[in-house]
């Protein structure tokens, strides 16, 4: 009998999670925590990541000047989210 090679943790629960459909919004999910890192404390002091759905990612923010400001920089942000985590499917960001 041949032993197979052993597999690290992660890469089980990520093959699961893949072949359950559960993957995509697992990695959806993860951006909900990360997001002061992704955006860096003076942004994430002025919103508060709320909800991912379907790529779409939905983020309170404080005032309608930043909502303002914040849609400028829209395409930016979805490219460090890519960047800076495993999840590619995000596409759009509202800001509400």
């Amino acid at each position: 009998m041949k032993k197979s090679k052993p597999q690290k943790l992660g890469e089980i629960i990520e093959s699961v999670l893949s072949e359950r459909g559960y993957l995509k919004a697992s990695r959806e999910a993860e951006i909900i925590p990360l997001w002061p890192k992704i955006v860096g404390e003076r942004i994430a002091q002025a919103t508060e990541c709320t909800d991912v759905k379907e790529g779409v990612l939905y983020v309170r923010v404080s005032s309608a000047s930043w909502r303002n400001e914040l849609s400028f920089f829209k395409e930016k942000i979805i490219g460090m989210i890519h960047a800076q985590t495993k999840c590619g499917t995000i596409r759009d960001i509202v800001f509400y």
